[in-house]
């Protein structure tokens, strides 16, 4: 079923039970970030606010927290076929002509899906029925959430920033969270290397000293969104590939206050201006990385007019430590993009971005490996191929046997084939993402590729490590070794020596780390005590707030507290020895203001359980 517009997607949801609507009063400053959090985690509904305290409007949250309603809203209805969307995007990305007269029938099916892609333009559309300008124009009246205790201000997130630059055929949409400043005023947070930044720039070099026109849609149809995060071809607008998964043409209108193309069907669309001139402190916010962002400076967005239909609904949602609203969508995404990796690496078996990986921090790769080092040339392929993985600081790659999503036997093929010295690959001063406070500097840091493929003969000749005489340690041994580094080392708070890497080719410990170094002391304990009786490989540490048993945590730890460089120690001996220092880092370990991390207000979590039952979501 093809929806026109969100309305006729949460009609959708609603009769296929994926959408609650909740009568119950809820304040918009944190009560609905708390009860979509619960909800999210257990896989619940959509939640619809439908008496936002102190509003009129209400509010719609949790739209794409599970897999499913993210392919119901490209026109899917099973998460596997977002692999069929994947195909079609690598088939424009490079398209080849028909072989034949039979190759050319074969591919009429795209042909006619092309044929949807220019947009529809309206003249008149319901995303305008309502105009506040002027003094009407008051932010204040829309119930902006605010969603976490140390949030600076109340958050705009789900809304398509659309831009054109002066030298671009066709606009561009991307989603870019926005700090309310007043009434009429926000912070435009995006980075330099998006679109919306891109054409701003473009933009001043071409008309100096003159305002950026920008437009701002929320509430647009699922396919308008879902397109605003899909890799497209450059060559292709959002809009156009809104069309193709639609199966019509995208409807738009244009805006009153400037030329650019709007979702007709929108249920808010915010107008105005970027001075080129004008900046503002952003943030701190709690991110989707599970901590609280660093302040930055970015360009202010004015607001000149608000648009919107009949009786609005503000669409929104948080970000916090995963699984969040963009985590889920990130898992569903991950089936797009394997067609289009498999269309330049055919060998690609798999291909996953695990979400406690905050979605792009790790990516695990399933090959069939055909030649000595090919595991490294996958690496490399996925750090350059996407611009999404651009900011990818792991890349783990194993054979086509082993499940990528399936953390026990990834880790099996990790300690099974990896010799540290010899199977990892890094690379320093390479781009990071500015969110992550554990790079050196801002926007530059180090990654780290992984080879736990089997070794070829060839590759095993470039290693002098020694084979492993220990066998694995039974269960019970292994406990009582922790149980002894325990009591021995009075801030180890907890120690596993995981079974899936064999009882012993692996230790994970949890600290009270109360100074300056204690990760690497603590790691280098381990591989002495431990190197008597185990074949080890890898010491993780982690702090007292990390699960030592759950690698979501284990894995969420590595990705937000670790620059690969930095905080690796590579042991050599009779086989190379990697140390993973993944806690958080103390003054003077780091060269960033650090990271704190989100925790939710204590009497808020008891105000929610009052009422939880009354809500009855799940």
């Amino acid at each position: 079923m093809s929806c026109k517009d969100l309305r006729d997607f949460l009609a959708l949801l609603e009769k296929e039970g994926q959408l609650k609507r909740i009568s119950h009063p809820v304040d918009p400053n944190y009560e609905m970030t708390e009860i979509s959090d619960r909800t999210l985690r257990a896989g619940g509904p959509a939640l619809l606010f439908e008496n936002p305290i102190g509003y009129n409007m209400p509010v719609l949250t949790n739209l794409f927290g599970t897999s499913k309603r993210v392919a119901l809203g490209m026109g899917r209805q099973k998460v596997s076929d977002l692999r069929e969307v994947g195909k079609l995007l690598a088939y424009l990305k490079e398209p080849e002509p028909p072989k034949g007269f039979k190759d050319a029938l074969d591919k009429l099916p795209v042909f006619k899906q092309v044929l949807n892609m220019p947009v529809k333009r309206l003249r008149k559309a319901r995303c305008q029925e309502i105009v506040w300008q002027g003094e009407d124009v008051d932010l204040d009246k829309i119930p902006v959430m605010s969603c976490w205790p140390d949030d600076v201000a109340p958050l705009l997130t789900w809304g398509l920033t659309i831009t054109k630059g002066p030298n671009q055929k066709r606009q561009n949409l991307g989603i870019y969270r926005q700090q309310k400043l007043s009434k009429n005023k926000v912070i435009m947070r995006w980075l330099a290397h998006r679109g919306g930044a891109l054409d701003l720039r473009d933009w001043v070099e071409a008309n100096p000293g003159k305002p950026f026109p920008v437009s701002v849609a929320f509430g647009a149809d699922p396919a308008t969104i879902l397109g605003a995060v899909t890799p497209v071809p450059d060559s292709l607008s959002e809009y156009a590939f809104a069309g193709l998964l639609r199966g019509s043409k995208t409807e738009v209108t244009k805006s009153i206050s400037n030329d650019l193309d709007v979702p007709a069907g929108a249920e808010i669309v915010l107008e105005g201006y970027i001075d080129p001139n004008e900046f503002a402190d952003e943030g701190p916010y709690g991110d989707h990385t599970g901590y609280y962002n660093e302040v930055e400076s970015h360009n202010v967005f004015t607001i000149t007019h608000i648009t919107m239909r009949k009786d609005p609904i503000y669409h929104s949602t948080y970000t916090g430590r995963p699984p969040d609203e963009p985590a889920v969508l990130g898992v569903a995404l991950n089936e797009v993009f394997v067609p289009i990796l498999q269309k330049q690496f055919p060998e690609i078996e798999d291909f996953y971005l695990p979400p406690e990986g905050c979605s792009y921090r790790m990516a695990v790769v399933t090959m069939k490996k055909q030649y000595p080092g090919h595991a490294k040339r996958v690496m490399m392929g996925v750090w350059s191929f996407l611009r999404q993985f651009m900011y990818t600081k792991y890349v783990l790659v194993c054979d086509a046997n082993v499940n990528a999503r399936d953390w026990d036997q990834v880790i099996a093929a990790m300690t099974e084939h990896l010799q540290p010295k010899r199977d990892i690959v890094m690379i320093e001063n390479t781009p990071i993402d500015s969110l992550d406070f554990a790079s050196p500097v801002i926007g530059l840091g180090s990654k780290m590729g992984l080879d736990a493929t089997i070794k070829w003969p060839a590759e095993l000749v470039m290693s002098n490590d020694e084979p492993s005489v220990f066998p694995s340690l039974e269960p019970a041994k292994a406990q009582e070794l922790c149980e002894q580094f325990k009591r021995k080392y009075s801030y180890v708070l907890d120690c596993y020596l995981p079974a899936e890497a064999g009882n012993g080719g692996m230790a994970i410990i949890s600290i009270d780390k109360t100074e300056q170094g204690q990760g690497e002391q603590v790691i280098e304990a381990a591989l002495t005590e431990f190197s008597q009786y185990a074949a080890i490989k890898f010491v993780i540490v982690c702090d007292d707030d990390v699960n030592i048993r759950d690698w979501n945590d284990v894995i969420w730890a590595i990705t937000t507290r670790m620059d690969p460089a930095r905080d690796s120690q590579f042991i050599d001996g009779t086989q190379s020895q990697l140390g993973i220092d993944a806690t958080n880092k103390l003054e003077g370990e780091a060269s960033r203001e650090w990271g704190r991390p989100i925790h939710k207000d204590k009497q808020l979590v008891e105000r929610i359980d009052q009422i939880w039952e009354k809500l009855d979501i799940l």
